[in-house]
């Protein structure tokens, strides 16, 4: 009985899930946020850096693209060999 339990509270989550994904509100391109990003040879708080949406989006996609670029540049380590 309890398993009985277990498994229609698992299906019915599968199956809530996407539906409350789907309310979600697109996130507007012009509205600005601000990201606290830590400055490096300071013991002082991170500096407030403000850009629209759309910019964030842009800025983390060249981020992204620049880490993947010198993570494959990197030599491989050959386990200890």
């Amino acid at each position: 009985m309890r398993a009985l339990a277990i498994l229609a509270l698992t299906v019915s989550a599968l199956v809530i899930t996407p539906a409350v994904a789907k309310d979600k509100k697109p996130v507007d391109p012009n509205r600005k946020s601000c990201r606290r990003m830590d400055t490096t040879g300071t013991i002082m708080g991170g500096k407030l850096i403000c850009h629209t949406a759309a910019e964030w989006s842009q800025i983390d996609a060249m981020s992204e693209r620049d880490n993947r670029q010198m993570r494959d540049h990197m030599p491989r380590s050959n386990g200890g060999n």
